[in-house]
């Protein structure tokens, strides 16, 4: 069964205890994942809070980094102090991939590679059999509430077969502009995981995500 992962991109340390305290009191997020977005203000023309913010506000929850930065390995050690578990980065930096991903896989984490769609996916073939996910990107990142880009589907799928072929065990996830209507068609796509903030945020966390298991089985 897929995995539904709430999220936060916070630009504010505010904003981020505001959110982490809804989540930590919602009855259906009392343990698994939660995915944090980070922003240089490089990579996308956004800034969000540092690692060490998010270490102020402890959570019961597992927590995995998504970093649309320009220097990912800059961000590695601040973000394993922070206690973060899995660290993915884009695959459109110019830095090393090799080199970041066996970093950060020195460090004990696990390691996924984000992808926008307008990068093509021969990019990632290098490095599927190096890495724990693939997080395609259904929005241009950066900024939340955009929408939805429906050929993120075929791209799961794509991806979905490029895993077959190579008999890789990474995980495919979708970042951006999940909610109930389209659920579950990216459900049915060929994901493991879907990362949703802000449709979970608008309103009551568990009645939101009631809805969507709805949609999906329905």
């Amino acid at each position: 069964m897929v995995q539904i992962i709430p999220a936060i991109l916070s630009i504010s340390e505010a904003d981020y205890d505001r959110d982490i305290s809804r989540y930590r009191k919602s009855q259906s997020f009392q343990d698994g994942w939660i995915h944090i977005d980070f922003m240089d203000n490089v990579f996308v023309p956004n800034k969000s809070i540092d690692a060490a913010a998010t270490a102020k506000y402890p959570t019961l929850l597992q927590k995995e980094a998504h970093i649309m930065v320009a220097h990912p390995k800059e961000w590695v050690d601040d973000l394993v102090e922070a206690n973060f578990e899995k660290i993915i980065f884009h695959i459109e930096v110019e830095d090393d991939k090799n080199e970041c991903i066996d970093y950060i896989k020195s460090k004990g984490v696990q390691v996924g590679l984000a992808i926008n769609n307008s990068t093509s996916l021969k990019k990632l073939e290098p490095f599927l059999g190096r890495v724990d996910m693939i997080l395609v990107m259904s929005v241009v990142p950066g900024f939340q509430g955009q929408p939805f880009i429906p050929e993120s589907l075929e791209r799961i799928r794509e991806i979905s077969r490029m895993r077959s072929q190579g008999n890789f065990s990474f995980k495919i996830g979708i970042d951006g502009a999940v909610k109930n209507t389209n659920v579950k068609e990216i459900a049915s796509s060929g994901v493991d995981f879907i990362t949703i903030g802000s449709y979970l945020l608008k309103g009551d966390i568990d009645q939101n995500l009631e809805e969507l298991w709805e949609a999906i089985n329905e």
